[in-house]
């Protein structure tokens, strides 16, 4: 698969550099697919959509920071694996946030996205992006930051309800 999708990239730069990219990130981007779909074939699937969105956004990966492309890339991921869910029409338990996560999907500038999480207080930021990027439950949340679950529940709410008012500042209209 590989092969095919560097074959859609214009010059060997943009090949190298998308190759190192999905030899660092690749891993993280499955296990995010895998946390919202089912099955390993069905995150196959998310991860390679998300590689074509990549290619079509590639010159996206020169203009941003190198932590903040690694949430753009679970971002992506996570969109495709939301869509491939929504299509199959499988049910699967979610956690407090699928009214954000059902909002967040219809979001296609993931540039934009990563501004607005960029906005975010540093206490809220981090919240947000171990329990809604990375999948990290209120346990583990806490244990890396040194604070209660109670304390993390309150960062994460407070934190979502920020979010979603700088997310409709900068324009930004969900179905």
């Amino acid at each position: 698969m590989l092969m095919l999708l560097l074959a859609n990239l214009e010059d060997e730069t943009d090949r190298r550099r998308f190759a190192a990219l999905y030899a660092k990130y690749h891993e993280r981007m499955e296990r995010a697919a895998l946390r919202i779909l089912a099955s390993q074939a069905d995150a196959e699937d998310a991860m390679q959509n998300a590689c074509v969105q990549v290619i079509r956004h590639f010159d996206q990966t020169y203009k941003m920071p190198e932590e903040e492309l690694v949430y753009w890339l679970l971002a992506i991921v996570k969109n495709e694996a939301l869509m491939l869910r929504r299509k199959a029409q499988r049910s699967i338990p979610t956690e407090d946030f699928s009214a954000f996560e059902q909002e967040a999907e219809n979001v296609t500038d993931y540039r934009a996205l990563v501004e607005c999480f960029a906005k975010l207080p540093e206490t809220y930021r981090a919240t947000l992006e171990m329990k809604l990027l990375l999948g990290y439950s209120d346990a583990e949340i806490a244990k890396r930051l040194g604070i209660s679950e109670t304390a993390v529940s309150t960062r994460a709410n407070r934190g979502r309800a920020l979010l979603r008012k700088i997310v409709e500042s900068e324009g930004f209209h969900h179905d």
